[in-house]
């Protein structure tokens, strides 16, 4: 066996069920709940660019619904940190539409 293998495993299960615990919606069991409202959010953007910043920003999105809409406080990622990212993604995707249009002239 390759040496770390399994315990790099162990790992990933380890933060796996932690982070599932803070983003699986615990009120409709549905563990993939995130995933659906962010391919939801991405079917609404016809530009394969765009989709690309769409993607972690829907996703951030629907994670900080759950955190939000939950009494636990969240295992992994902050509220706070959470927002931040989500303003960041924005002005990146911001920046890449300025440099788009600049191209295109």
């Amino acid at each position: 066996m390759i040496p770390g293998f399994s315990e790099t495993l162990d790992q990933m299960k380890k933060l796996h069920l932690s982070k599932n615990e803070d983003y699986a919606s615990s009120s409709s069991m549905n563990p993939f709940y995130n995933f659906d409202k962010t391919l939801f959010i991405l079917e609404q953007f016809v530009n394969e660019r765009d989709k690309v910043f769409v993607w972690p920003i829907a996703n951030k999105l629907a994670r900080l619904a759950i955190l939000l809409n939950s009494i636990k406080k969240p295992n992994n990622e902050s509220i706070e940190d959470s927002l931040i990212d989500i303003a960041n993604y924005v002005i990146i995707w911001k920046c890449d539409i300025d440099r788009r249009k600049e191209e295109q002239i």
